[in-house]
């Protein structure tokens, strides 16, 4: 008996040391561990000034209108771009009528050290000149500690890899409501545009105000 009963307790120990580091079975990755410890939606978007490719300071929340956010840097050496030329592929596949009226994207460098406003200026250009309604933007004015609060707080993980110049992050896309609350995420990973571009339509026609990613 008592041969059973070790196995079984070391195999108890096990589940619940897992079930801590996942968050009860729901994060397995940090990315997704870090984007759960930002809380359920919808849930507060977290404000802080940026400013665009032509110079422009604005805030997330006072567009009131739903905005697409996703996080990137432009040393990426493949991710950021997939995931960038995805979008585009989504903007360009919905209703003019709503972009930039109703629906605008917004793409962050979190690499303010290497990012400037020169160099976002140029990566837009790369998307062609009828993107209306897509900025591209960095913090403004914003210390070091502050935007990794910010990153946290939205659920976005960024790490550089020491001395290789490469950032670990997630790729997680947000759509923020009119009233600046997270009402979804979408994962590129896991979801492709026709799924992303639905989704997001659905909110914009009102048959979706909410939902976990």
């Amino acid at each position: 008996m008592k041969k059973i009963w070790v196995p079984l307790v070391a195999l108890l120990l096990c589940i619940l040391v897992l079930s801590k580091w996942t968050d009860s079975f729901r994060a397995f990755t940090i990315f997704s561990y870090t984007l759960q410890q930002a809380g359920t939606t919808p849930r507060d978007f977290p404000d802080i000034p940026l400013v665009d490719q032509d110079g422009k300071v604005f805030h997330i929340k006072d567009k009131h209108k739903y905005v697409l956010v996703n996080f990137v840097y432009l040393n990426c050496p493949s991710v950021c771009h997939k995931v960038n030329n995805r979008l585009e592929k989504i903007y360009h596949s919905i209703s003019p009528e709503e972009v930039p009226s109703q629906l605008e994207f917004v793409t962050v460098s979190f690499d303010p050290k290497n990012d400037d406003i020169q160099r976002i200026k140029k990566y837009r250009s790369f998307f062609g000149t009828n993107i209306n309604g897509w900025s591209f933007a960095l913090p403004y004015q914003t210390g070091q500690n502050e935007f990794a609060q910010y990153l946290h707080q939205i659920g976005v993980w960024a790490y550089p890899a020491p001395g290789s110049g490469i950032i670990n992050h997630s790729i997680y896309i947000f759509l923020v409501s009119p009233e600046n609350k997270i009402i979804r995420i979408f994962d590129p990973a896991r979801e492709d545009n026709l799924t992303i571009t639905e989704k997001t339509q659905s909110c914009l026609n009102g048959r979706l105000t909410s939902s976990l990613y």
